[in-house]
Formats: structure tokens, C-alpha cells, sequence
């Protein structure tokens, strides 16, 4: 049931190509909702093809929120979806309508809902500083000087927890513990979680027949508009999974035969990841398939009885 002080919202996640977006679309049509993105990549302007952005006339139809709201030259992360997302819900339900937040970014929706999501200082100067100017050794025993409990937390040569545990020390002056209880926040959990989990085959298949479609609808010539326009490799939605492949193919770095191939087995091995995460989340219904019209007779009961007012 809704907790109190969160509104009450629906949650659609999942691997890719489990079809949390079509599903998503007749949920909101039933019960006159409206969708909220959580997807990192779709947010930007440009990244259609590839992020499988819902189409110009689905939006007419449905109201979708978080879509093209940022150029490649921008930066978004979790915690700035965080108050993004939750200020689209609360607004949503606030004029009556049922907030969908669908997507596959784990990241996002574990910032979204609270659930061991630490708003942490960062200083992407400093952290740049510190990789120039000082080696592994030196960054570990700095550390272990400035927050000696952390630093026996983090094995001498993981660079990457070294490296975000100096950041966070020096940017706030507390220690890395003291952060992370200063940044816990109350929990703001769905009225119901739907986990999207068709069978490891079919989702394969999916994947696969997704990618050759995006192949056939002008993908590549997608990717080269924004090359030509200025966005480097470097850009946060170009080094997502299939915008690199595709650029790698457009400068020469991929063969045209091995580039479906390669966009499968990236996405393929992603959609490991999002199932191994997605196993964690606390999710009322898991669904391995949608069987129009009869998920109205069997699932929309189930969803309605989360908060009466469905």
C-alpha cells in the first residue's frame, strides 16, 4: 500500500526489451495515467533510435514526462533525477491522473524510491586533480590519513572507491561515513512494482530483434547527425551502449558485418546486469509476458487493490 507522504505511484522496470514500454502505454491508457521516464539516455535530445523513445504519436496520446529534455552538451545523474522524478509525481497525482514511472536505469529508480542511494558530495575538478596528480599508492595513503576507517573498508588497489572516497572527504571535510548517514533520505516507494521478467530466451530474442529494427530505422544515420553536430564519443549518451558501436562502425574502428553482432551481445550482456539487479527490488508483481486483453481480467485487479483510488 501507498506510504505515507509519498503519492501514490506505479513502477514499471525491467531488463531491456522486456516490454515495460508497451505494457506501460495500456496501463496508462486504463487508468488514465501518465508516463515518467526512467531511462538515462532518453532524456537527451537526439538519442531516439537507439533508446527506443516512445514515438510522436504515443506521446500525443499519452502525456510522457522526462524525454528530450537536455542536449548531449548536459549533465544528468541520479540524484538530479531523483527530485525530477519525484516533483513529476506528486504533481501528476496531485491533478488526479496515475504517475507510471517505466524504465531499466537500476540506478535511477534505486535514487528514486531511497533504497541505498547515497546523495554524496561531488567534485569532478578535484577527482581530476587527484588522478593527475598523485598515484595509487599516494591516493590510498592519503586516505588512510584524512578517514583511516574508510580506507580499511577499500582494498589498497581499488582505484575507483579510493578515488570516490577522497572526493567525498575532501569536497565536505566529514568523513565518508558521517556523508552517508548526513545524506540518507525517507523512503518514497511505489504504490506497486511491476518487474518485467520474460524468459532469459525470450528476452534474448527480443533483444535481437529489437537491434536489427533500430539497424533498418536509420539508426546509423542518427548517430552521424550527432557526430557531424559536434557530440564526441566522450558525451554521456553517446558512449551509451549501441550510440558507441555505431559511431566505432561510422569511423572505421567496426566492420558493417560484426556491427549487429556487437550492439546484441553489449545489450545482451546489459540486460544480465539489469535482471541480476532488478532480482533485488521489492516488486509486488512479476509479470513474464503480456496477453492482451486478458492482463485486464487478471493483472489490472491486482494493481487497482494497491491503492483504492485506481
Amino acid at each position: 500500500m501507498t506510504a505515507p507522504n509519498v503519492p501514490p505511484y506505479i513502477a514499471i522496470v525491467g531488463p531491456t526489451a522486456s516490454g515495460k514500454s508497451s505494457f506501460a502505454l495500456q496501463l496508462a491508457e486504463e487508468l488514465g495515467g501518465e508516463i515518467i521516464n526512467c531511462d538515462s539516455i532518453q532524456f537527451y535530445q537526439g538519442f531516439d533510435i537507439g533508446s527506443a523513445k516512445a514515438t510522436q504519436e504515443e506521446r500525443a496520446h499519452i502525456p510522457h514526462h522526462g524525454i528530450d529534455l537536455f542536449s548531449w552538451k548536459d549533465t544528468f545523474d541520479a540524484s538530479q533525477y531523483q527530485k525530477f522524478a519525484r516533483e513529476a509525481i506528486a504533481e501528476i497525482s496531485a491533478r488526479g491522473a496515475v504517475p507510471i514511472v517505466v524504465g531499466g536505469s537500476g540506478l535511477y529508480f534505486r535514487a528514486l524510491v531511497g533504497d541505498r542511494f547515497d546523495d554524496l558530495p561531488s567534485d569532478p575538478v578535484l577527482r581530476g586533480s587527484l588522478q593527475h596528480t598523485h598515484s595509487e599508492k599516494e591516493r590510498y595513503e592519503k586516505l588512510q590519513k584524512l578517514d583511516p576507517v574508510r580506507a580499511k573498508e577499500i582494498h589498497p588497489h581499488d582505484e575507483f572507491r579510493t578515488l570516490r572516497a577522497l572526493e567525498v572527504v575532501m569536497s565536505s571535510g566529514q568523513t565518508f561515513a558521517d556523508c552517508v548517514q548526513a545524506s540518507r533520505q525517507a523512503p518514497f516507494p511505489p504504490a506497486c512494482t511491476i518487474y518485467m521478467k520474460p524468459e532469459k530466451e525470450i528476452l534474448e530474442a527480443n533483444i535481437r530483434t529489437r537491434v536489427a529494427s533500430m539497424l533498418q530505422s536509420n539508426w546509423i544515420a542518427e548517430v552521424q547527425g550527432l557526430l557531424q553536430a559536434g557530440c564526441p564519443l566522450s558525451a554521456i549518451p553517446m558512449s551509451s551502449i549501441g550510440y558507441r558501436q555505431v559511431a566505432e562502425f561510422l569511423q572505421g574502428r567496426l566492420s558493417k558485418e560484426n556491427l549487429e553482432s556487437e550492439i546484441f551481445t553489449a545489450t545482451r550482456r546489459y540486460a544480465k546486469k539489469q535482471r541480476t539487479w532488478f532480482r533485488q527490488v521489492k516488486w509486488d508483481l512479476c509479470v513474464h509476458t503480456i496477453s492482451s486483453p486478458s492482463w485486464k481480467r487478471h493483472l489490472l485487479p491486482f494493481i487497482q487493490v494497491r491503492h483504492p483510488e485506481w
